[in-house]
């Protein structure tokens, strides 16, 4: 096996077992509170992994593998908001999050738009005709989308904490019937560190043209070290908790 093909087989089998049991947990979260958006997000995000590996192993130098990885972060984005959004409507009454709403559209407006921006500079990158100007501005639109990836990033990571600290002041007796709400929150929190690496290093990377950071010709253990163990332990994290609360419609009372 030659070592160029050996990370994106490892990783088109991971992706490939991970999207299985996601079907089912998607299934089994079900559409109430839109819960099924965040497991959905979940699963795009394995098939573009699937489709960016498959890509790789024919082609090492393949500009499509490449335009697949960089707009791969924003569905992983949006699938932690959507279980964060599940996982607050299991522990907070309603009055405490009258806000959700327009906060999770906002969030994902802002991450379809940042991918919208990422795809469009990158494919555009990728034609050898374009001028130094058509460059420069396409540039600009990967660096804006990147941008808006971090926005998106810090808010996630602010609200996380500020849904620990409403459940830690809620003082429902109800709220220990709600374990499934809290396994939901934990994998979320633990997630946040792993996905803010992946956005800073793609920050970087776009903003310093380091060869080093180059999705497909950089340095392998740099791609393993700050992008390909991130998203992985986020997946697992997501997955693992998904399993655990797979009868969290059964179990547990929504707070109103």
């Amino acid at each position: 096996m030659a070592s160029s093909t050996a990370l994106p087989l490892a990783l088109l089998v991971i992706y490939i077992t991970l999207s299985l049991p996601t079907i089912y947990i998607t299934v089994k979260h079900g559409i109430k509170h839109a819960a099924i958006i965040g497991w959905l997000f979940l699963f795009a995000f394995f098939s573009l992994r699937i489709v960016a590996s498959a890509i790789e192993i024919n082609d090492s130098e393949s500009s499509s593998a490449a335009l697949i990885a960089s707009v791969g972060l924003s569905p992983l984005l949006a699938a932690a908001c959507g279980v964060l959004h599940e996982s607050r409507a299991y522990l907070l009454p309603k009055s405490r999050r009258r806000f959700d709403t327009p906060y999770f559209v906002f969030f994902h407006f802002l991450i379809t738009t940042a991918i919208a921006l990422v795809a469009a500079g990158a494919a555009n990158l990728d034609s050898s005709t374009l001028s130094a100007d058509q460059v420069q501005s396409s540039y600009a639109l990967v660096k804006s989308g990147i941008v808006m990836l971090l926005l998106g990033w810090v808010s996630l990571a602010i609200l996380t904490i500020a849904s620990y600290q409403q459940t830690l002041t809620h003082k429902s007796g109800k709220l220990d019937e709600h374990m499934g709400g809290r396994k939901l929150l934990l994998a979320v929190a633990i997630s946040i560190p792993f996905l803010g690496i992946r956005v800073l290093e793609r920050l970087v990377y776009f903003f310093t043209n380091n060869p080093e950071l180059d999705p497909l010709s950089g340095s392998l253990g740099i791609r393993v070290g700050l992008e390909v163990i991130e998203e992985i332990i986020v997946s697992f994290c997501l997955v693992i908790a998904g399993i655990m609360t797979r009868n969290i419609r059964s179990t547990a009372v929504v707070n109103h």
